[in-house]
């Protein structure tokens, strides 16, 4: 069966982190990138439409055009992201653990993108995929809580933690 992806990537990196995934799959699946004009049109009316296109067009491309029926398939419902928290209780202040966080974030390219009241949010890019990452830090007890949500496709999620881990339970003191 054959699937028609549409992706409006944000920028050059993203659509080189593309470009290696199809290179990564040719061998399981034959992939094709698109030449030439692609579109998608929702008409009653294909048969005019493809009358009058095919009158603008050469006979060597006229040979070349290829038509499918879509109808859009929903794979991120049935696809859910692979999850894993970390928590931690640290004997650090609030303030301490926070600058601690922040610094290892930095040190493996950890970005932040959003918070509210009660968490921060970042993400990171790796080779084996894309994993965002919820904090929540409170003070309780003289301890600091620290609870990190893991979110993310494939391998990416255990293997972003597993590399937090080791610096954060040398760290945090745990």
């Amino acid at each position: 069966m054959k699937y028609l992806f549409v992706i409006d990537y944000a920028d050059d990196a993203e659509r080189k982190r593309i470009d290696y995934l199809l290179e990564k799959w040719k061998e399981r699946a034959r992939i094709s990138k698109l030449k030439g004009l692609t579109f998608v049109i929702e008409t009653e009316e294909v048969n005019r439409f493809a009358e009058e296109l095919f009158s603008k067009l050469n006979p060597e491309s006229f040979k070349k055009v290829e038509t499918f029926v879509l109808w859009e398939k929903d794979l991120q419902s049935n696809i859910q992201p692979n999850k894993l928290v970390l928590e931690y209780q640290s004997k650090e202040p609030l303030d301490t653990v926070k600058k601690f966080l922040k610094y290892v974030f930095s040190k493996n390219n950890i970005r932040y993108y959003s918070s509210d009241v009660n968490s921060a949010k970042y993400f990171t890019l790796t080779r084996k995929g894309r994993v965002d990452i919820e904090v929540v830090i409170k003070p309780t007890n003289k301890r600091t809580e620290v609870k990190l949500l893991f979110s993310g496709y494939g391998e990416a999620v255990e293997y972003v933690a597993e590399k937090l881990k080791e610096e954060l339970e040398l760290l945090l003191g745990v």
